[in-house]
């Protein structure tokens, strides 16, 4: 068992009384989370790991090892408990479990651990739905059921493993055939399942009383290595009947894991009418998703996937563009020889430009979302200039390379 490890880095106050304004607690909160964190009623107080960067001068801020369980389990009660808090959460992966584990043990607001696992545990959601709603899983079988391999292969010939708690595109691989399926993922820790056909979309959802609320969908382009290279909010090729479609089968699933309050990303796979869950995860998406909803309904999801928790409401702003996209910037392997600036899109307008490389750096393979270059967002006047200038961006060459000197 760890050490409890309590280092204070802001100003701050002592225990609340029970009338007090709400306090929440927010585990492993990025910059940007944080500010808009601040932008809540009430006492924030931060949790974050040693090392994590810096948050703003005025943010009160905990430091701890939340990934060690037993021992943040023992700073929940030396230190958080005296607090008094009203509720904690977290919106980055790795503090999802902490963060539920913890409001259980104080008794206050949070997302159920059950729930928490349920979707951090690939296998355990399939089994789930495998009993709930089986219309809406592929074919699988956990990588050591042999059995369940040979048949999965034999019958679909094509499938995907994957780490039963991976993240950010990590560790993804297609399988063909039984001979093709490596001897080292053939243990409890790897799934396998169906290649699926079809289209891909995110969609972020905020959950009360039970009652879940769709507040953006985004279509999603991805290399053939699983790795996430563009989102499009509103999704271009999904007409509104099958967005029903789409926006029933999340319902189910949230209903399925437990989901009552707070907010979801899941991922789906359209072929037709047909809809299949690849993943979901009781936090809003990455890759800047917050940004697009922002910027196409005017809502500040960071905010309110926070907010939820002390009974903040959500405003609604003005919408500032009709359709948007963030575009991952990416570079064959080798040494950076050149980074463009942003070009002129004849399609759409650059947002924001964010190149995370310069002349010299190595360039890995794409792998997974942590190889990638940069991000830019994208703004357009409709769905449809916003997937031409997705698709302008993605042949424009911001970085180049020099082959042969890669990892």
């Amino acid at each position: 068992m760890g050490a409890v490890v309590a280092v204070e880095t802001s100003q701050g106050g002592g225990p609340r009384g029970v009338d007090d304004v709400p306090a929440l607690v927010i585990v492993g909160a990025n910059p940007t989370v944080a500010r808009e964190a601040a932008t809540l009623p009430g006492e924030l107080i931060h949790v974050q790991l040693p090392g994590a960067p810096a948050l703003g001068p005025d943010d009160r801020v905990l430091t701890t090892d939340y990934g060690d369980l037993s021992a943040f389990l023992d700073f929940t009660d030396e230190v958080l408990r005296p607090l008094a808090p009203t509720a904690v959460v977290s919106l980055t992966e790795f503090g999802l479990e902490p963060a539920a584990q913890a409001a259980r043990r104080l008794g206050v607001t949070g997302v159920a651990p059950a729930v928490v696992r349920a979707t951090r545990d690939k296998l355990e959601m399939r089994r789930i739905l495998e009993r709930q709603a089986p219309h809406l899983n592929p074919a699988f079988a956990a990588g050591d059921d042999p059995e369940g391999v040979a048949r999965l292969l034999s019958v679909h010939r094509r499938g995907v493993v994957k780490p039963v708690d991976g993240v950010g595109s990590t560790s993804i691989a297609l399988v063909e055939g039984v001979d093709g399926f490596p001897a080292e993922r053939r243990t409890a820790a790897h799934l396998l399942e169906q290649f699926v056909e079809g289209t891909e979309f995110s969609v972020e959802t905020l959950s009360a009383r039970g009652d879940h609320t769709v507040v953006g969908i985004a279509e999603k382009g991805t290399t053939d290595g699983f790795v996430e290279v563009s989102h499009m909010m509103p999704p271009p090729s999904l007409d509104p009947r099958r967005q029903g479609l789409v926006v029933r089968a999340v319902g189910e699933l949230l209903d399925a894991i437990g989901l009552t309050d707070g907010p979801s990303h899941t991922e789906v796979m359209v072929d037709g009418d047909k809809v299949v869950v690849i993943e979901t995860h009781t936090r809003l998406g990455g890759d800047g998703l917050a940004d697009l909803v922002r910027l196409t309904t005017g809502v500040e999801w960071r905010r309110a996937a926070l907010g939820w928790a002390i009974g903040a409401e959500a405003p609604r702003g003005p919408a500032s563009a009709s359709a948007a996209a963030t575009v991952f910037l990416t570079a064959p392997p080798g040494r950076v020889a050149a980074v463009a600036p942003p070009p002129d899109l004849n399609h759409g307008h650059v947002h924001t430009w964010d190149v995370s490389v310069l002349p010299g750096d190595e360039v890995r393979p794409l792998r997974s979302s942590s190889d990638r270059l940069g991000m830019a967002v994208l703004t357009a006047t409709d769905t449809g200039a916003c997937a031409a200038a997705v698709a302008e961006l993605i042949s424009h060459r911001v970085v180049t390379t020099i082959p042969g000197s890669s990892l």
